[in-house]
């Protein structure tokens, strides 16, 4: 069967440190689309928050797959918390000092710039980037046929829209939906950085004269970008352990400050991704039984998620954070009950090579199924 270059895409969903678990799955996903001889999955990416990262580490990679995806496993498992932000007594204390005093005072206003509006000092992240994302050679990855399309979302902190930038091919068109927008830009450090700003502890990002947030905050619809370019073959790689939960005596866990944290964390970054996959499983199951299908196609999907939480993983990690993390940490309870708090944050060689790892076999585990997928 013909194949175009639109028709798969490669979704990146967001989780902070979670992103390791993303490096290994995709070094497991190149070796697979080798055996299959078909690459189109990584001609097409669409990344929000630590996935906005590894797509446009991909995207500036694209004429060396498996040189980027060594590389990429290489950078997550040997990042360490200094690589992300700051670690200081002095820094965090000061930043956690004009927070409170703009609460105060106000919010936003003339003594508190909104770059302040983050517990960490996230220089680090972008310096060690910019160093590893060749943004320069996105478009010349686009032009000779390595990459089709790179999308990656953010949150504009003015409207609340979730607008996803685009780049790639010149016949892609810009949207507009309930809640959200694709925009077309020369991708760069700004948008990554954007699209990676966790609320609170990462401060708001400028791209141009708006300031932006973490792109999972609006993220209502995360496999339209991929849609809007014409995918119908989905690659969706999660970063959370989905389980069957039931309101029983096992299920008690005492609210405390991290637990409540820990829930909305939880729900900021992973909760859309589930709900619009469900929501395609339904549309495709209508598309079944319908008499007129000209106006839409059957979506195609692989979801990978965890076989284990990393939120088990990084509960053992607590003594890896910095002396000042974890001191701010201990403030919010015990560390099983701050553990998706701490599985975003916690930049642990230990629990990132964990992470790796485990992306790379819970991939392999899928190897038939995708050389199927890929072959369709």
């Amino acid at each position: 069967m013909f194949q175009d270059v639109n028709d798969y895409a490669l979704i990146l969903s967001g989780g902070g440190a979670r992103g390791a678990y993303q490096a290994g799955s995709l070094r497991a996903l190149y070796e697979v689309c080798k055996e299959a001889n078909n690459f189109l999955l990584f001609r097409n990416l669409v990344g929000v928050s630590a996935g906005a990262i590894n797509s446009a580490f991909l995207a500036s990679h694209a004429h060396d797959l498996d040189g980027a995806t060594a590389k990429m496993c290489h950078m997550w498992r040997t990042l360490t918390t200094r690589d992300v932000f700051r670690t200081d007594y002095v820094t965090v204390g000061t930043t956690a000092m004009r927070m409170l005093r703009g609460v105060a005072l106000g919010g936003f206003n003339a003594k508190l710039r909104p770059n302040k509006l983050g517990l960490l000092n996230v220089t680090p992240l972008r310096n060690l980037l910019v160093k590893s994302i060749d943004f320069a050679r996105i478009p010349e990855h686009v032009a000779a046929g390595h990459l089709n399309s790179l999308c990656i979302t953010a949150t504009d902190y003015s409207t609340s829209l979730g607008v996803t930038f685009f780049t790639g091919n010149p016949e892609i068109t810009e949207w507009k939906r309930v809640h959200r927008m694709g925009v077309r830009a020369e991708i760069g450090i700004d948008h990554v950085m954007a699209s990676a700003s966790i609320p609170i502890f990462f401060p708001p990002w400028p791209i141009g004269t708006r300031h932006f947030g973490d792109g999972c905050l609006r993220n209502t619809a995360p496999l339209s970008p991929a849609r809007r370019i014409g995918a119908s073959k989905l690659l969706v790689i999660g970063v959370r352990k989905w389980k069957d939960e039931d309101l029983d005596e096992q299920s008690i866990v005492k609210p405390s400050l991290g637990r409540v944290m820990s829930v909305v964390i939880n729900a900021i970054f992973m909760d859309a991704i589930e709900v619009d996959i469900e929501r395609v499983r339904i549309i495709n199951e209508n598309l079944r039984t319908a008499t007129n299908k000209d106006k839409f196609r059957q979506l195609d999907i692989v979801y990978l998620q965890p076989s284990q939480a990393p939120s088990e993983l990084a509960e053992t990690r607590m003594e890896g954070l910095p002396p000042v993390l974890r001191f701010l940490l201990s403030g919010l309870g015990t560390a099983h009950e701050s553990s998706e708090i701490l599985s975003y944050l916690t930049f642990d060689p230990l629990y990132l090579n964990s992470l790796v790892d485990l992306g790379y076999y819970d991939l392999m585990k899928q190897k038939e199924n995708l050389i199927h997928f890929l072959r369709l």
